[in-house]
C-alpha cells in the first residue's frame, strides 16, 4: 500500500509539474520526538491532494514499547483564494489513512477494568484505519517560498489489536473469550499541528 501510494504522488509531480508542489515538516510533532512530513500537489486552482506521514519508535517508556506509524491520504479544498493574489489560505479536506501501534494501555482503561491489563508494563498492539476531515489555514512568511500550516483533523478510528504482557505473552481481556483480534472504535482528534511548508 505503502509503495502504491508513493508512486501515485510522483506520477501526480510528474503530470503537473507546472503546478505548485510543498514540502512539509510539522515542527509542533518535532518537540514530542514524532516526526510529521507531507507533499502536498496543487491540482486545480481550489484543490491539492497531500500525502502525509509521521511515525514514533521508542522501545522503552515506563517499561513499555511506544511505536507508531500512520499515513494519510487528504484531498484539500480551498474555497477562497487572497483577494488580489493567487495564494491559498483556509482549506478543508476528507482524508482516509492507515496505521500501526504498538502502545502502552492508558493507566484510564486499567483503572477500571479488573484484569490482567493491570499488568505494570503490558501493552497492545495492532492496526487501525481512519476516516474523517482535516480543516486549517496557511499563514504566509516574508520569505515567499515558505508558509505555516496550521491544521488540525479528526474523525473515526477503526482499530483491531492484541493484548500482550511486559514478556510479551498474549494475555486476554476475558480469558475465557479468546478471540484472534480485540477491535474498538472511537471519534476523536487524531493529526494536527503547525508545518512549516516550503514550495519547490
Amino acid at each position: 500500500m505503502f509503495k502504491k501510494t508513493i508512486s501515485f504522488i510522483f506520477l501526480l509531480i510528474l503530470n503537473f509539474g507546472a503546478a505548485q508542489t510543498e514540502l512539509k515538516f510539522n515542527l509542533a510533532s518535532a518537540l514530542i520526538l514524532t516526526p510529521n512530513i507531507g507533499i502536498e500537489v496543487q491540482l486545480s486552482e481550489k484543490f491539492g491532494f497531500q500525502l502525509e506521514t509521521s511515525a514514533t519508535f521508542f522501545d522503552n517508556i515506563e517499561g513499555s514499547p511506544f511505536q507508531t506509524t500512520q499515513i494519510f491520504n487528504e484531498l484539500r479544498y480551498y474555497p477562497k483564494l487572497k483577494e488580489g493574489k493567487n495564494e491559498r489560505s483556509f482549506f478543508i479536506g476528507p482524508h482516509v489513512g492507515y496505521g500501526m501501534f504498538t502502545l502502552r494501555i492508558p493507566k484510564f482503561i486499567t483503572s477500571i477494568v479488573d484484569t490482567e491489563l493491570k499488568e505494570e508494563g503490558s501493552y497492545q498492539s495492532g492496526r487501525n484505519a481512519y476516516y474523517g476531515i482535516t480543516v486549517g489555514k496557511k499563514i504566509p512568511l516574508k520569505n515567499k517560498n515558505f508558509n505555516l500550516e496550521v491544521f488540525i483533523g479528526g474523525g473515526s478510528s477503526q482499530s483491531n489489536y492484541k493484548y500482550y504482557n511486559k514478556k510479551g505473552n498474549r494475555i486476554y481481556e476475558n480469558p475465557n473469550i479468546e478471540k484472534d483480534f480485540n477491535q474498538s472504535g472511537e471519534e476523536l482528534i487524531y493529526k494536527g499541528g503547525v508545518m512549516l511548508t516550503y514550495k519547490l
